[in-house]
């Protein structure tokens, strides 16, 4: 009688054993559970290795320690990631800027080139051109001779009309020739008179008349 209560007391005492250690790793569980749905996902972590250290063949937090370390590894990868390219972008930005203003500084060294080649240009304009004064001077000399050459022009076609119309008023040729001679000194005269004038400058002060 004695041995059959001592085998039930063992037995009881086994199943309340087994029940708590279930239970104690149900809870190691359960409270990573909870905090990596609140995305307490180190803590789980935690928590996780912590019920692990006391029941290292439990299944399920064996199955949430792996599952908590791949998201894990994912994530700092991804940061990782995200790191490298935002250094990249500034490196870019960095770049552009520094090309911006060497563009910046190229375009004020070749309009200050450019406006420097225009001036020489200018400056060899002039020179070759000379004093638009000076040649404003010379014009009125010019015109003044062109038109003593058209006068005479047009004084050579009277002369010639003139002859022509004495030929066929039938002069005698002595008549002719006084009348001719006539008009030539008279020509003469008025081309020395003009030649005179032309050459001669009026004096400072004392009227031309």
């Amino acid at each position: 009688m004695n041995n059959k209560i001592v085998i039930l007391l063992g037995f009881i005492f086994t199943l309340t054993l087994s029940s708590s250690i279930a239970q104690t790793s149900g809870e190691y569980f359960n409270r990573a559970a909870r905090s990596y749905v609140k995305t307490e996902k180190d803590q789980a972590l935690a928590t996780v290795n912590d019920g692990l250290t006391k029941y290292p063949g439990d299944a399920k937090l064996q199955a949430l320690k792996e599952k908590l370390e791949k998201e894990q590894e994912e994530q700092e990868k991804q940061d990782q990631e995200n790191k490298e390219n935002q250094d990249q972008q500034n490196q870019e930005e960095k770049q552009d800027q520094k090309d911006n203003s060497q563009q910046g500084e190229d375009g004020d060294q070749q309009e200050q080139k450019e406006d420097g080649e225009k001036t020489d240009e200018d400056k060899a304009k002039e020179s070759q051109s000379g004093d638009p004064s000076e040649q404003s001077e010379d014009k009125p000399g010019e015109n003044s001779n062109d038109q003593k050459d058209a006068n005479l022009a047009d004084k050579q076609k009277a002369m010639e009309e003139f002859k022509e119309k004495l030929k066929a008023m039938n002069l005698t040729p002595e008549q002719a020739a006084q009348i001719l001679e006539s008009m030539n000194a008279a020509e003469l005269r008025y081309i020395q008179q003009n030649k005179k004038k032309a050459t001669e400058r009026p004096k400072r002060g004392i009227p031309d008349w």
